[in-house]
């Protein structure tokens, strides 16, 4: 796995063992920030951060920071290798916990949350009902969530969807404030 674009291109990342944490790969990984397009977010949110390569990416396309949120010790102990390697320490913020818990004491808001979690699990539709609940999102901001092919959740009202598109067995949606 690798960094795709910007400052840090090029570099590997070090990767989480594929029977502990499924990794977003890197064809994956380039179609969502060519949907995304020209980079101006400065604040996101890599949720189920995993080894952190959405978020990592993000810093390295010019976001100012980026906030991790990681539940298992392997994947967080991974996670801060590749922080401290591309040394982006003063540029992130790093949780060990349940992704749920920390949405609900989480007081800040993102321009760009990244929700990637273990595909055909609750966890993507309650994710998006605590984020439009407590508002993390940015007025402007996005969401892109990655869910298996044809997954079906939830989206709450307070969201419509942006762009959508399917790379593989994964499903890219981008997901913005309803108007």
């Amino acid at each position: 796995m690798r960094i795709i674009s910007g400052q840090f291109k090029s570099r590997r990342l070090k990767m989480v063992s594929e029977h502990t944490t499924r990794s977003t790969k890197d064809r994956v990984k380039e179609t969502l920030f060519n949907m995304l397009g020209p980079f101006h977010f400065e604040r996101c949110l890599d949720l189920f951060a995993g080894s952190g390569s959405l978020g990592l990416e993000a810093l390295s396309r010019g976001a100012k920071h980026a906030t991790f949120v990681e539940l298992k010790r392997d994947a967080f102990n991974i996670l801060r290798e590749n922080v401290a390697t591309l040394k982006v320490n003063d540029r992130a913020n790093m949780h060990r916990g349940e992704a749920l818990e920390t949405l609900e004491r989480m007081q800040e808001t993102f321009d760009l949350i990244f929700l990637d979690p273990p595909y055909e699990s609750p966890l993507l539709d309650e994710s998006l009902s605590l984020i439009a609940l407590h508002e993390h999102l940015e007025e402007d901001g996005l969401i892109v969530t990655l869910s298996a092919k044809n997954q079906r959740f939830e989206i709450p009202e307070a969201f419509t969807v942006y762009k959508q598109r399917t790379v593989g067995v994964t499903d890219v949606t981008f997901l913005k404030w309803s108007d």
